[in-house]
């Protein structure tokens, strides 16, 4: 019996020795946002995790000139992905902002749970796991129900067009049909 205790004991603690030296660099929790920097797609990196595609996406090809909209998505604000699918509109680009998901998190639920919420959406959405997008679009805001619209103008710029928020736990436990309605209806709004 005492054998077999120790072989657990081992057991789990090789596990936990493995999780440790194989775990990513967390991410800054304080995330520096430069308020000086104008915005521009010209600072956006030239590839993007795009759910959806089985991998990454040339920035040529996401912002395409059609794509006028980026909409970022913290926590619960991804509950706005199923309404968002009825939208037709191709002027969209979804960031979903999981930076701040733990690295084990998001290897085992997150990554499964984005392509299921995205299925059958014709919405590309770029997976921010590292929060590179959010830092070069100077949120510093994470709070999990807040969502953020940026427009990109014809120079390229972008400018941030409106901060808004879903109730929280939206994600965990949804959103009713008159919820879904009024959040699209506020977000539409600013897409002109």
């Amino acid at each position: 019996m005492a054998n077999v205790l120790k072989i657990v004991f081992l057991a789990i603690m090789g596990f936990g020795l493995l999780v440790y030296i194989t775990a990513p660099k967390q991410v800054n929790k304080d995330i520096e946002v430069n308020k000086n920097i104008k915005l521009n797609t010209s600072l956006f990196p030239s590839h993007f995790e795009v759910i959806g595609v089985g991998g990454y996406m040339k920035k040529k090809d996401l912002f395409k000139s059609n794509r006028k909209y980026i909409i970022v998505l913290n926590h619960d604000a991804l509950s706005l992905i199923e309404p968002l699918k009825s939208v037709n509109r191709n002027d969209i680009v979804l960031v979903a902002n999981i930076s701040k998901t733990p690295w084990f998190i998001k290897k085992l639920a997150v990554n499964g749970k984005l392509e299921e919420l995205n299925r059958n959406s014709k919405i590309p959405m770029v997976n921010d796991t590292n929060g590179s997008f959010i830092k070069l679009l100077n949120i510093s805001d994470d709070t999990q129900t807040k969502y953020f619209i940026f427009k990109i103008n014809e120079d390229n710029s972008i400018v941030k067009l409106k901060e808004a928020e879903v109730k929280k736990d939206a994600l965990e436990f949804g959103i009713t049909k008159e919820e879904a309605n009024k959040y699209i209806e506020t977000l539409i709004a600013y897409l002109k």
